[in-house]
């Protein structure tokens, strides 16, 4: 009997480490090259609920098929009058990322998320970088998206290009306007008020699919 899960998308989460916060730290490197890192990192949850629902079992199809629907939509702006719609991943991307998650949510314990990190070079001086995570709670699995193909100058030391970026895949570089959504839009769930994401300082980008019934 398949358990009914949703999927809670969230774009742009940003995060503060006030206090004395929790030492956060990578244990698995799902895969690790300069473009392109998938790791398992500890990280601890809020409130009182227990942890994740880790390891967790999602198909690669399922998995492809959420990306595939999401769209970033940002809207009136001093520079764009009518709002602007792209896709949150692009092909290659899905096809590339996509088995990775579900390695690593199959691989994850109850304290770990699935990070990622991605950067390209678009010029001789900038680059762009995307980055975030993947978890399940329950019944929901969550995709955090902090960066979205945020720009960045290349760094020429090495040093300084590894960080903080680079191991900071959670931490949003420079926060953007906007909203994720999925389509078809009838596949979108209302989001659950007072859980612990609210906790977080900003307001992320979010939406929640229904991703098993997308196979039906």
């Amino acid at each position: 009997m398949s358990r009914k899960i949703a999927i809670v998308l969230v774009l742009g989460w940003s995060l503060s480490v006030v206090g004395c916060a929790t030492t956060e730290f990578f244990t698995v490197t799902i895969y690790d090259s300069p473009q392109r890192v998938v790791r398992l990192q500890t990280k601890s949850l809020e409130d009182a609920g227990g942890g994740y629902s880790h390891p967790a079992s999602v198909s690669v199809e399922q998995m492809t098929k959420v990306l595939t629907g999401l769209y970033v939509e940002v809207g009136y702006t001093p520079f764009s009058k009518s709002g602007t719609r792209r896709r949150a991943f692009s092909d290659s991307e899905i096809k590339f990322f996509a088995p990775l998650f579900v390695r690593g949510l199959g691989q994850a314990t109850p304290e770990e998320v699935v990070t990622f990190f991605e950067t390209a070079e678009i010029s001789e001086l900038q680059e762009a970088t995307t980055s975030g995570g993947v978890f399940v709670r329950e019944d929901a699995l969550y995709i955090i998206v902090s960066n979205h193909g945020v720009k960045t100058a290349i760094w020429q030391d090495n040093a300084q290009y590894e960080a903080p970026q680079r191991l900071s895949p959670l931490e949003p570089i420079a926060p953007e306007p906007g909203r994720l959504v999925f389509e078809p839009a009838e596949f979108m769930l209302p989001l659950e008020e007072n859980n612990w994401l609210d906790t977080l300082k900003g307001k992320p980008w979010h939406a929640a699919v229904k991703y098993l019934a997308l196979l039906e």
